[in-house]
């Protein structure tokens, strides 16, 4: 006897709206992909770390957010929702794009849980990946304070926490002239423990948060100088 499909699940993979956005992501990545591949050299390492079917939050410190939302999108087979600056979300062109590709906005104030559930919808009843990229344009103490927050996120959606390193090297573009490529590095899941969402080990949470972002660093290849190799 074939097992029966519980209703809601039938009706998640017929809702046209889903699948519609799914294809526009499909389309995008794929674009962009091609782009990336061709343009810039795109090269991905460790991917592997990303997991398959489990839920998992992706992280690095990002130059330039749009660029590297495609960029991490690369990463894995599975559709990544990325929470975004909410100015970015209202803008009156790249809004609803972004919203169409399944990208959510941050919080606002304490007050403001609607992304929190979004994110716990994600993680949690959807066991898919989620991206949150604190810029480098900020300061270092608010970087270390914006991974606080993605650690709280992991403890809450019991999910890892995967450092990716994205940066520029020399290479040869489309097997013609040298420019900038783009390399991808992607680190351990890392898991984090639950204690540290209490208020008493919040300076342990924001010890995690920099050596988080120290692994992000470590990952960056530097080119060697002829100082460097004399």
């Amino acid at each position: 006897m074939e097992e029966s499909i519980p209703v809601s699940e039938e009706k998640d993979k017929l809702d046209p709206k889903a699948l519609a956005t799914d294809a526009f992501y499909a389309a995008v990545k794929g674009i962009g992909g091609l782009f990336l591949k061709a343009f810039m050299n795109l090269t991905i390492e460790g991917a592997d770390n990303i997991p398959i079917r489990e839920k998992a939050i992706l992280t690095t410190v990002s130059k330039n957010i749009m660029r590297d939302m495609l960029v991490i999108s690369q990463l894995s087979g599975r559709k990544i929702h990325f929470m975004l600056d909410p100015k970015l979300m209202r803008h009156a062109i790249a809004g609803p794009v972004l919203k169409s590709l399944g990208m959510i906005r941050s919080t606002e104030s304490k007050e403001d849980t609607e992304p929190i559930d979004k994110v716990f919808e994600i993680l949690n009843a959807k066991g898919d990946l989620v991206a949150m990229t604190p810029e480098a344009k900020l300061d270092r103490e608010v970087q270390i304070k914006s991974m606080a927050a993605i650690i709280k996120f992991a403890v809450a959606g019991e999910a890892p926490i995967i450092p990716v390193a994205i940066f520029t090297e020399k290479t040869k573009i489309l097997n013609m002239f040298t420019g900038d490529g783009l390399k991808v590095k992607v680190g351990t899941p890392l898991k984090v423990e639950k204690r540290l969402t209490r208020e008493k080990y919040r300076p342990e949470r924001y010890e995690l948060a920099e050596d988080i972002i120290n692994i992000i660093e470590s990952l960056v290849e530097h080119p060697e100088t002829e100082e460097d190799e004399n």
